[in-house]
């Protein structure tokens, strides 16, 4: 019976092993650049990334009642009446950006939705 108790304590310690890091932050020479980053930002302090390219797109609908906008307003052609809910949607472009950090270290994935770095994964020792 004891190693069906093993078994159900390694088991899911074995498929966290098999799923991909994900971090908040990247260390590029002296710089260190984090989720929320502009792409901007990224360039300046990591340099060109050795391979870049464009990963789909996203989605995103924002619902606004009453004068309340939690982003900034998208242009309309009219404005709306007091107490009607209105909903915007935007098409958000999802960039990848790959970092080879040297031999020995793990391939770095950038992921940017539009300019705004959201994540950091770790990909195969290099």
């Amino acid at each position: 019976m004891g190693w069906h108790r093993t078994l159900v304590l390694v088991a899911p310690l074995m498929a966290l092993g098999a799923t991909p890091a994900l971090a908040d932050s990247l260390r590029c020479g002296g710089y260190v650049v984090s989720t929320g980053d502009l792409q901007a930002r990224v360039l300046d302090a990591c340099g060109e990334p050795q391979r870049a390219w464009q990963d789909g797109f996203i989605e995103q609908a924002v619902r606004r009642s009453d004068g309340y906008y939690p982003t900034p307003p998208a242009p309309r052609p009219y404005l709306p009446q007091p107490g009607y809910e209105t909903e915007v949607r935007r098409v958000i472009p999802v960039y990848k950006w790959e970092y080879n950090l040297g031999s020995g270290r793990l391939l770095k994935i950038l992921i940017f939705h539009g300019d705004t770095l959201v994540g950091i994964i770790d990909g195969a020792r290099q």
